[in-house]
């Protein structure tokens, strides 16, 4: 499910109890307390409460997945960072070798590919007519030794009828990495050059590291349904027994824990929760 798993979006219509009525027995018991919350006692029309709830469960189910989610993008980021890390590498070691070849190999080559890395215009079919290029051209050259040696950069696979991992890495890396390099490269007439030249750029263009820890999942939970009760006209705060002294939950944290124990998720929202996000609104308004 890895592929679909930034896409997926599920519904309260999609979750599917199997042979376990317990669990629609408590999803029916949550969604009625979340409806007594903003139709008894906050007195909103049934209709809109309805609606809120269902975003609010949608919200819900995406908390649940939010883990799995940022498992895969760590994922893609870690790939991602990997293959610029080896296109930029085997860049450079075929400059190196191609460097490495006599004049008048080194000229032949040069000669093939002009018309590629000549022209004005750069994108993925040029780079790609380059490398194919200058594999058509190798049995041409000598020494065999070096050009043998160029040849294994290029396809590292004796044998091998698929096209050069370079070029598909070159498709793999980020897309706007790519298409800020493809507007960047400049018309060239050594070989060596441009392919240093390539690399070069794509070391400083490569997108940055993020640094520092995620943002908190039940942060962006509690963030997406206090604008659920702004909408309708409420105010997502907290409560406080007098009485007693101390604070209580509130109506807006009942009904975030009902939302989560209807998906079957047991978290509860803390004040803290409720107070950073209060926090972190007027932080962004005074901005």
């Amino acid at each position: 499910m890895w592929p679909y798993v930034l896409r997926v979006r599920l519904r309260g219509m999609d979750f599917d109890f199997g042979s376990e009525p317990e669990q629609a027995v408590a999803y029916t018991k949550y969604i009625r307390e979340m409806r007594r919350i903003l139709v008894e006692k906050r007195r909103i029309p049934a209709i809109a409460a309805d609606r809120a709830i269902s975003r609010s469960l949608e919200a819900a189910f995406d908390f649940q997945s939010a883990p799995l989610r940022y498992r895969f993008l760590k994922i893609i980021e870690a790939h991602r960072d990997t293959t610029l890390d080896e296109l930029i590498l085997e860049l450079r070691q075929l400059s190196k070798a191609i460097g490495q070849l006599p004049p008048n190999s080194k000229g032949e080559l040069n000669k093939r590919v002009l018309a590629a890395i000549g022209q004005a215009r750069f994108d993925s079919e040029t780079f790609i007519e380059i490398v194919e290029t200058i594999t058509a051209a190798l049995p041409q050259i000598g020494p065999h030794r070096l050009a043998d040696n160029i040849r294994s950069l290029i396809h590292p696979e004796s044998g091998g009828t698929r096209r050069s991992p370079i070029i598909d890495q070159w498709e793999a890396m980020p897309a706007t990495t790519r298409v800020k390099v493809e507007g960047m490269v400049r018309p060239s007439r050594s070989l060596v050059r441009w392919l240093d030249n390539v690399a070069d750029l794509l070391e400083r263009e490569r997108p940055a590291r993020k640094q520092g820890a995620p943002r908190s999942i039940s942060q962006v939970f509690v963030s997406r349904i206090a604008t659920i009760w702004r909408a309708l006209g409420l105010n997502p705060g907290l409560a406080y027994d007098f009485g007693r002294g101390g604070r209580v939950e509130s109506a807006f944290q009942r009904y975030c824990r009902a939302a989560l124990s209807a998906v079957g998720d047991s978290t509860k929202i803390s004040a803290r929760q409720v107070v950073n996000y209060k926090r972190n609104t007027k932080t962004a308004r005074i901005r």
